[in-house]
């Protein structure tokens, strides 16, 4: 399987995507596509190609050993946390973690005026530790875990953060880029649930030296 085709015309779509899609980060970059490794240039590929904007190969933002970590992590199985259901969904990975609908998490949101994004991170704290945080939608939630590393010593082993919207997701990645934890994230308003759900089926399929 690869980019998600499992049928000999999916692979022909795939394969002719990614053609089109590697010539269009090419003019993008330019003399700047050396700078980045093998596997971080099959990461933006997938994004590239999951959004039909070669604009992210500018925006694609790496620190840290984050593949190396990410890779680490998904081979022994560790938990991914993610911020919303659709996030979930997108991910081919069978320990997720998922807490926004949880009646817990309305009751602390409630009782504590936070969103829920913010007290779904806090139920999450345990996974979080050691695991994979996914961020493609509420940068609250991003910004609550970066608080987790800096005020209660959370260390996950890499961080996807890629929250979209004008309202605090530029500042929540600057933020992440900011900590020491090894992270992927976009530069600016752009994200969402398509670009987290790219990198993360992307390390999870270089976990199992697959194509990414």
């Amino acid at each position: 399987m690869f980019m998600g085709a499992s049928t000999k015309d999916g692979m022909d779509i795939a394969e002719k995507s990614r053609l089109i899609v590697k010539e269009k980060i090419k003019n993008i970059l330019g003399d700047k596509i050396n700078k980045y490794s093998v596997n971080e240039m099959g990461i933006i590929e997938r994004v590239v190609h999951a959004t039909a904007d070669e604009e992210y190969a500018k925006l694609m933002d790496f620190r840290n050993e984050p593949l190396k970590n990410g890779i680490e992590a998904i081979a022994s199985n560790k938990p991914i946390v993610v911020d919303i259901s659709m996030v979930e969904a997108g991910i081919r990975y069978n320990n997720i973690h998922n807490f926004i609908n949880h009646e817990k998490t309305h009751k602390i949101a409630k009782e504590e005026q936070i969103t829920r994004a913010v007290a779904s991170m806090r139920m999450a704290k345990e996974y979080i530790d050691g695991g994979v945080v996914v961020i493609g939608n509420a940068p609250t939630a991003l910004f609550e875990v970066i608080r987790l590393i800096n005020e209660e010593g959370i260390k996950p082993k890499l961080v996807v953060g890629a929250p979209v919207g004008f309202v605090k997701a530029s500042e929540s990645k600057e933020e992440l880029r900011n900590t020491n934890i090894p992270s992927i994230s976009t530069v600016g308003a752009k994200g969402g649930t398509p670009v987290a759900v790219s990198i993360a089926n992307g390390i999870i399929a270089l976990s199992k030296n697959e194509r990414v």
